[in-house]
């Protein structure tokens, strides 16, 4: 579980939000996988059942395991393939996404996300009937 640090009655230093009760929050670690899960596939653009997440999180911060595919264009579009940023590139920039994303969403410090490409994938072909 995942533990916001509670609001103390009397300490003036934290301040609940309005109609807020002090007190403590807590997020299973299942819902933060599941985000990170969604998020990974919206960045990286593949499908989320493919990617695997770990998260280890500490009390202020928190880092990001990421196993995915990693879309490709069809190696028969030669057009596409010269077009295409290498793979180095465009994953640096995903993990500069996914930890500015998920440090928002998480509302906590994303001190590293550790991406592994674990496989390609490539669109599916339409068959014309």
């Amino acid at each position: 579980m995942t533990t916001v640090t509670p609001v103390r009655p009397g300490d003036r230093t934290a301040v609940a939000g309005p109609g807020l009760p002090p007190g403590r929050v807590e997020v299973a670690d299942r819902v933060l996988e599941k985000t990170a899960q969604r998020v990974a596939a919206e960045v990286i653009g593949v499908d989320a059942k493919g990617i695997g997440i770990d998260i280890a999180s500490g009390r202020d911060s928190a880092v990001i395991r990421v196993r995915s595919p990693w879309p490709i264009p069809a190696l028969d579009d030669t057009a596409a393939v010269r077009a295409a940023t290498p793979v180095r590139e465009a994953a640096a920039v995903a993990q500069g996404e996914l930890r500015s994303r998920l440090a928002r969403l998480f509302g906590r410090e994303i001190s590293r996300v550790d991406l592994t490409i674990s496989g390609a994938t490539a669109p599916q072909r339409k068959r014309v009937l």
